[in-house]
């Protein structure tokens, strides 16, 4: 027996809400009770209802954005400082580095020895008593 025929004009605008929010639309068909199955048939035929979809998932993305770049227009220096860490790395991420017990390398100890029976191990014990 053939499942529930949808209407595909109807299907589409139960989904574009939670499209435009940026759902999957796998989560999109979830929430609205309609098989993922079905739509991603059309997505797979229909390029225009592709690209829709597509735009419609795209847009808060867009609108943070904006967002972001109006407040750095504006002056804001915290925003602007978090854009940098994200967008320019190499010059601007946070960066923490990882030492041993006051600010000496990190010892590595074999794990497969009794860490105490190495002179690494003793100095460790000693060091932290």
């Amino acid at each position: 027996m053939k499942g529930k025929a949808w209407k595909r004009g109807k299907v589409v605008e139960v989904l574009e809400p939670y499209l435009r929010l940026s759902y999957s639309l796998r989560k999109a068909c979830s929430v609205a009770g309609i098989p993922r199955t079905t739509v991603q048939t059309w997505v797979d035929t229909d390029e225009t209802l592709r690209l829709k979809i597509t735009a419609w998932q795209n847009e808060i993305n867009a609108q943070a954005r904006r967002n972001i770049v109006e407040k750095i227009q504006g002056g804001d220096t915290e925003t602007a400082k978090w854009w940098l860490e994200r967008r320019e790395k190499e010059d601007f991420s946070l960066r923490s580095e990882l030492t041993g017990a006051k600010g000496e390398p990190i010892v590595r100890i074999d794990a497969g020895k009794d860490p105490y029976k190495t002179p690494e191990g003793r100095k460790l014990l000693l060091d932290n008593e």
